[in-house]
This record gives structure tokens, C-alpha cells and sequence, in this order.
């Protein structure tokens, strides 16, 4: 079973895109520092200090401002960006939830809709949310 996410953000692809492949740009939005580098087949450490946790993901895909492929735990992420016009849609999906699971699943829904919401504070107005969430 999966989940799906979706945000406008009134930006240009390039620069969402680019926000999460940058460690001090992600911690604008998302996680407050990251290992390595986003590239196929590399490990890479999300570190979120606000809630001392540290999370490791396998980069599968990355097609330049169109997808981010990721696997984290037992489930599998994709971030798609879709322009429409002079908008961008951020769309995650995670996937392979078990479906009687639903406790965990609104969790994770929960977690991407924060996501998506600080990502899209720090874009259009330049406003960390983040580690807000108690």
C-alpha cells in the first residue's frame, strides 16, 4: 500500500530541486544536515538534531528535476517535480506499507504533509518551520 503527497510551490523547478540535494538548503526545510552526496547508489545519513535522529537512505534514482528514487527502512520513496506553468508540484509517494498498518501510515502522511509545508515556507517566503512539530 502507499501513500501519496502532493504541494503546489510557486517556484521554478530547478531551485526546489536543487534544495534537496544541498545539505544546508534541506535544513530550511527538512532535515538539519545530510552525509554524502545525493548520487545513485549512495548511502546517505539524514541527520534531524531537533530530535536527536538520524535516518540512513539509499539514493535508487535521481532524474534532474523530475525525481528523487530513495528506499529508507523497508519502504521506497520517490519526490516527483512537476512544473505546471510557473508552479511546481511536489508529489512524494512512499510505498510498501503494510495495510492494516494504518497507525503507521498516518504518521507518515503526517510527516510529508510537514514536509512539503515547511519546504514550501522556505522557498516562497525564505521561513524555517522546521523542528517546529512537538
Amino acid at each position: 500500500m502507499k501513500i501519496e503527497t502532493k504541494m503546489k510551490i510557486n517556484a521554478h523547478v530547478h531551485d526546489i530541486y536543487q534544495s534537496f540535494l544541498d545539505s544546508e538548503k534541506m535544513a530550511g526545510f527538512w532535515f538539519s544536515s545530510f552525509t554524502n552526496s545525493f548520487e545513485e547508489g549512495n548511502t546517505v545519513t539524514l541527520n534531524y538534531k531537533e530530535y536527536n535522529a538520524k535516518v540512513e537512505i539509499k539514493i535508487v534514482e535521481l532524474i534532474e528535476d523530475k525525481l528523487i528514487k530513495f528506499e529508507w527502512g523497508n519502504n521506497e520513496v520517490e519526490i516527483h517535480f512537476i512544473t505546471e506553468g510557473d508552479i511546481t508540484i511536489v508529489k512524494t509517494i512512499e510505498q510498501e506499507f503494510d495495510p492494516n498498518d494504518v497507525e503507521t501510515m498516518l504518521n507518515q502522511k503526517e510527516g510529508w504533509v510537514y514536509m512539503l509545508s515547511c519546504l514550501k515556507a522556505y522557498i516562497e517566503y525564505n521561513d524555517t518551520i522546521r523542528g517546529a512539530l512537538l
